[in-house]
């Protein structure tokens, strides 16, 4: 359509040149072409302004030839559609050292693995649906991170999401795994089973991230290929993110309050990090790294009707530090000797602890981080986000340099574990544990974590930590301190572990 219009303009500003040229006539002839060429050549310009705004206009309609580069091409039109590949590789090398008498096995000194390896998409359609989703392919298996289909408001202030995401459980247990500052959440999170489950949630948000309230409705597993109904979740998060003096305070409170399955007689579950197997609660954290799968604390197996989860948030950010930290305290609900009728057997097993009253568990960290190079760390929809590099490596930089320390305790002890006898159900009679075995349940873990990461990119990092370790009593201490004539749960002990990440998203 361009080259016909223009076809058109030459013709005429032909003809309006041979007009000019045969002007060999007399004087008042030539006044009267003169005349008529020059409303030719206006007539002519306002069909070129008109053609030039009709070609703006199709310009502004037209695909966007080249897709915009953040970390992966992405594809956007006017309409309102757009599409982006997204994946993460995190490989980690670490080292834990066996503490005491423990025995040194395959779980513990140096190992490596593959954290996480991820592919996915993420894209947006006309009338404001979005979707994202992420399969993990580390550890030779096939999981899925986020899958959601979304639904943001035209002003901006109201979200739907549907799917499989984390159920509102803190800071940073929302926050991507590529933005979180350690290797590894704080181990709160791993006790006390926060991870993404199937469900809905809706959010009013604030403009420019200043406030969120959100809440939604859970199944009590992720994504797999059981039909086990295994309870369900209900999840609320209130933040208030004010920006003050150059920076941000981020306030939030979170609550969930979780079901477990009630069947009796019933087939045990086989969901993936479902809380409870036919109502069988455990907490238990590694020690700050996912090398291993040795737990210096951990409850044991008791029979349990569910739990109820609050949390606190606190963070300040600033150009070049922040200070961030969380607690979570977590009741559980359970099953007395005599709640369920003789010959009904709810569990696994017939046999399981019934503690004599409704233990309670507790959970937090503080952490202060400071960017050597002048950064701040970023924040995006009221969680830890992308940290812009000032000067990375691709443009002669040193890229971004960040160190940080984090104290991070769990205490999993409690008397109402400790005193508690195992019930056969089946039978209906209860016999007391082992001391070894009573006194095991639980313990207290405190990590003092030092990290540095180094940013060579926005989509690059290699992270080294640096952890002491310290226990409390737990299911290892008689091991670890087999000489020492303190009871179980009183003797104390400490080991140190080291860990490297590289990180590579996009």
């Amino acid at each position: 359509m361009g080259a016909a219009m223009t076809k058109r303009i030459w013709t005429h500003i032909a003809g309006s040149v041979a007009i000019i040229a045969g002007s060999a006539h007399p004087a008042q002839a030539q006044d009267s072409q003169h005349a008529a060429t020059s409303e030719q050549v206006d007539a002519l310009q306002k069909q070129v302004e008109a053609l030039q705004a009709q070609l703006d206009a199709l310009k502004k309609q037209l695909p966007k030839a080249l897709p915009n580069w953040r970390g992966a091409p992405q594809l956007s039109d006017a309409e309102g559609w757009s599409f982006k590949p997204r994946g993460r590789i995190h490989y980690d090398v670490g080292y834990i050292a066996a503490p005491g008498a423990y025995a040194a096995n395959r779980n513990l000194g140096f190992n490596s693995r593959m954290r996480r390896v991820r592919l996915g998409a993420e894209g947006s359609m006309p009338g404001g649906f979005g979707y994202k989703v992420e399969a993990d392919f580390a550890n030779a298996n096939v999981a899925f991170g986020d899958a959601f289909a979304s639904w943001t408001s035209k002003d901006k202030d109201v979200l739907v999401r549907v799917g499989n995401f984390e159920t509102l459980n803190g800071l940073e247990q929302i926050t991507s795994s590529n933005y979180i500052t350690f290797l590894e959440r704080g181990q709160m999170n791993d006790a006390f089973s926060n991870t993404r489950r199937l469900g809905a949630a809706a959010a009013l948000l604030g403009k420019d991230d200043q406030y969120r309230f959100e809440a939604g409705l859970f199944t009590a597993h992720s994504i797999d290929a059981s039909f086990d109904n295994d309870g369900w979740i209900g999840a609320a998060r209130g933040v208030y993110a004010p920006k003050i003096g150059g920076g941000r305070l981020h306030l939030a409170v979170n609550y969930q309050h979780r079901e477990f399955q009630q069947n009796n007689a019933g087939s045990a579950s086989v969901s993936t990090n479902a809380p409870s197997i036919n109502q069988v609660a455990r907490y238990r954290a590694r020690p700050f790294l996912q090398t291993t799968d040795v737990r210096f604390v951990d409850t044991g197996s008791f029979a349990a009707k569910g739990d109820d989860i609050l949390g606190l948030e606190l963070a300040a950010i600033f150009p070049k530090i922040y200070v961030a930290s969380e607690a979570q305290w977590a009741n559980v609900r359970t099953y007395r000797p005599g709640d369920i009728a003789t010959g009904l057997d709810a569990f696994a097993s017939a046999s399981q602890v019934t503690p004599r009253q409704d233990p309670s568990f507790f959970g937090g960290y503080v952490e202060l981080g400071y960017f050597l190079t002048g950064e701040t760390r970023g924040y995006k929809e009221n969680a830890w986000g992308r940290t812009k590099v000032l000067n990375p490596l691709s443009k002669g930089g040193a890229g971004a340099w960040q160190i940080a320390a984090r104290l991070d305790y769990l205490d999993l002890n409690t008397q109402a574990l400790k005193t508690a006898p195992l019930s056969n159900f089946s039978t209906g009679v209860s016999t007391s544990a082992s001391q070894t075995a009573a006194l095991g349940r639980g313990g207290k873990q405190t990590g003092a974590i030092f990290g540095l990461n180094w940013y060579p990119s926005d989509y690059i990092r290699i992270m080294m930590n640096y952890i002491r370790i310290n226990v409390d009593g737990g299911p290892l201490a008689a091991a670890v301190l087999p000489s020492s004539t303190a009871p179980i749960d009183q003797r104390g002990y400490s080991t140190d572990a080291f860990a490297i990440r590289t990180q590579l998203d996009f």
